[in-house]
């Protein structure tokens, strides 16, 4: 069975607390091979999702890319970004891609720098847990003009809860 080894959440900031309003989540989902698992979801909306949950099977090499153009895509929604999508993905089912097979790699590599150049007041918070495949990706997120908030993990033993037990081994620089 597979397991969750990243999460993202993805909508607008709250001006006056710092938190975030989360439209969507996206799940990296990690066993034999990686997905992200796009699902639209408003906890504080009563309003019925338009569409169900949407899986990509992302490129090893630009996993974090992918998820960023899966935003870009279907969340912002970017009239150029989509259009780009229908003219290069040869897939034509809606809710399941793997980018290795459904797009060429220039066409790829093209979307990713549109989705760069991208100015979006968005909120994205991502959660890395120690075992992801982003956790050495994570330096890309400074190409993007999102606004990115990095969650770093910390352990803690199990044993005891001295603060000095906590370990922060993850940097990004």
């Amino acid at each position: 069975m597979a397991s969750f080894t990243a999460q993202m959440l993805v909508g607008d900031s709250d001006p006056y607390h710092g938190g975030i309003n989360p439209t969507h989540y996206l799940f990296l989902s990690e066993n034999s091979r990686p997905a992200w698992i796009l699902v639209p979801q408003n906890i504080f909306d009563n309003k019925k999702v338009e569409k169900g949950k949407i899986t990509w099977i992302p490129n090893l090499d630009s996993m974090l890319e992918d998820a960023f153009l899966m935003i870009a895509i279907y969340i912002i929604k970017d009239k150029e970004i989509v259009n780009l999508t229908k003219k290069y993905f040869t897939n034509s089912e809606e809710n399941w891609v793997e980018l290795y097979e459904d797009i060429s790699i220039d066409d790829r590599f093209h979307l990713y720098e549109k989705c760069r150049q991208l100015k979006s007041d968005i909120r994205i918070v991502i959660t890395v847990l120690d075992e992801s495949s982003i956790k050495g990706h994570l330096k890309i997120t400074k190409k993007y003009r999102f606004n990115i908030t990095i969650c770093k993990q910390q352990k803690r033993n199990q044993t005891t809860s001295n603060k000095k037990d906590f370990i922060n081994d993850h940097k990004i620089h």
